[in-house]
């Protein structure tokens, strides 16, 4: 990899912050609503501005929200975003969009929701330390629950090994090369996942899990807000 004058690699992170936030029941973008003072992308922005391992910031989002991600950087002095881009029809389409606007210089790619805003500096440097060992790598903690798997008329089909499962988090981060190639096999093949990783396993890449944070958790449904303030007394 290239280094910086710093002996290090040069990080880009993509923020993915398109959603419609159906389920939080909201008329507004999740990202814009508040807890603890700021509204959530303030928050996730925040985090990864005072992250001396980010380079850039890249934020995807659609039209609508272009204008109000743009306030909010200012508003909060987040200087490392070098590009507010326009997302596409799904969460993949999005990534790509985004993956124009990286910088030359990248090394590492991360890819993080906007709607995690609960990250921290020892989740996402654990992240690059393995992306630079094992070329890509995605924060998980162990399930709690025990899963099961349903057939196609409800009842349980099978109970999975809780030992080998974990909840996948973001930020989700690839060696540049290989995210780039990944988004292109995908398109190539008509191959939609519902994560990045998925798409880096098509090409025969294992991907590394990192150490993830159970207060890492995604702004998604309306308990989620309390549950956030709550986390965020503990960072």
């Amino acid at each position: 990899m290239k280094k910086t004058k710093l002996n290090k690699p040069f990080v880009s992170c993509i923020v993915a912050a398109a959603g419609k936030g159906s389920r939080m029941q909201a008329e507004m973008n999740k990202i814009f609503l508040e807890f603890a003072g700021k509204p959530v992308l303030a928050h996730t922005l925040s985090v990864l501005e005072s992250c001396r391992a980010i380079d850039e910031i890249v934020i995807v989002t659609s039209e609508c929200d272009i204008l109000g991600c743009k306030d909010i950087a200012e508003e909060f002095g987040i200087s490392k975003v070098t590009s507010i881009t326009l997302g596409g029809k799904e969460r993949q389409d999005s990534v790509r969009n985004a993956l124009k606007e990286v910088s030359p210089q990248a090394d590492i790619v991360l890819i993080h929701d906007a709607a995690r805003p609960l990250v921290t500096e020892e989740v996402i440097t654990d992240v690059i330390k393995n992306v630079t060992l094992c070329g890509a790598a995605a924060p998980g903690v162990p399930c709690k629950n025990t899963l099961k798997l349903a057939d196609s008329d409800g009842f349980i089909a099978d109970t999975p090994d809780r030992s080998h499962l974990y909840e996948i988090q973001t930020p989700q981060g690839f060696s540049r090369d290989l995210i780039v190639r990944a988004h292109e096999n995908a398109v190539a093949n008509n191959l939609a996942g519902t994560d990045d990783c998925f798409l880096v396993e098509q090409l025969g890449t294992r991907v590394k899990i990192s150490q993830g944070d159970y207060r890492n958790i995604k702004i998604t449904t309306p308990e989620d807000l309390p549950l956030a303030e709550l986390f965020y007394e503990t960072l």
